[in-house]
């Protein structure tokens, strides 16, 4: 899937030069492919998701400099109108964003590859919903079922502190609940692996990936917003 050569792409000293952003757009479209197959994979559970991927070339908005790349995969559509009707036109212009919704990723970088759910600032609504099912004990009961099916995932709070999400259990989303803050605080459901150990993985990675990300199904429902989660967007 990703060889030596694709890592190197992101070091330091070539994340400026534009020479290389055709092996960068290879890369993207490997990412595209796998994005698809997540997104079927999910249409499959009733899920519909729609895809971004990160530039690839150097650009004002990524500061002139490719770090990483990834795929994000978020609400489709579909999914997005009605909580743009619930937010009003102000609120709810920044949602064809990726980050500005709960979001599967798969990422690279020239040290590692990673891949999982990410809930940024931004997507305050959905955090707030996680939040109000981990103050009620058949909410934190639910979550820990949840993340049984996560082994080998790591929960980071504000990109640091993780911990293995399989071994939360109700009275860790009760504790979760008391000092997270939706609007102020970002998360992510994670899984990371170094690069020589993707290389050596090869097209079983990919494969790899795609079932991981399908086991995050249910802790995906309980994140996402919709118009019967627990106190809608109030907080």
């Amino acid at each position: 899937m990703f060889f030596s050569a694709d890592f190197d792409l992101y070091e330091p000293r070539f994340q400026g030069d534009s020479e290389w952003n055709q092996r960068r757009l290879a890369v993207r479209k490997r990412l595209q492919a796998l994005g698809e197959e997540l997104k079927k994979a999910y249409a499959a559970l009733g899920i519909g998701l729609d895809r971004r991927e990160s530039l690839h070339n150097p650009h004002a908005t990524n500061g002139k400099r490719v770090r990483r790349q990834r795929t994000m995969l978020f609400r489709d559509k579909k999914s997005r109108k009605g909580l743009q009707d619930f937010l009003g036109k102000e609120l709810g212009k920044d949602l064809d964003s990726a980050r500005n919704n709960l979001h599967f990723q798969i990422c690279i970088d020239h040290t590692s590859c990673w891949w999982g759910l990410r809930i940024d600032e931004s997507a305050w609504y959905d955090l707030n919903v996680l939040v109000k099912r981990a103050e009620e004990s058949d909410g934190q009961k639910d979550l820990a079922e949840a993340c049984r099916a996560a082994e080998g995932f790591s929960l980071e709070l504000n990109g640091g502190g993780a911990r293995p999400i399989d071994q939360m259990n109700s009275r860790d989303w009760r504790d979760f609940a008391g000092v997270v803050q939706p609007g102020q605080c970002s998360l992510e459901v994670v899984a990371r692996m170094p690069k020589q150990a993707v290389i050596a993985a090869g097209e079983d990675w990919a494969v790899g990936v795609i079932a991981d990300l399908e086991r995050l199904a249910p802790l995906y429902r309980l994140a996402h917003w919709t118009n019967d989660s627990p106190s809608g967007v109030s907080w």
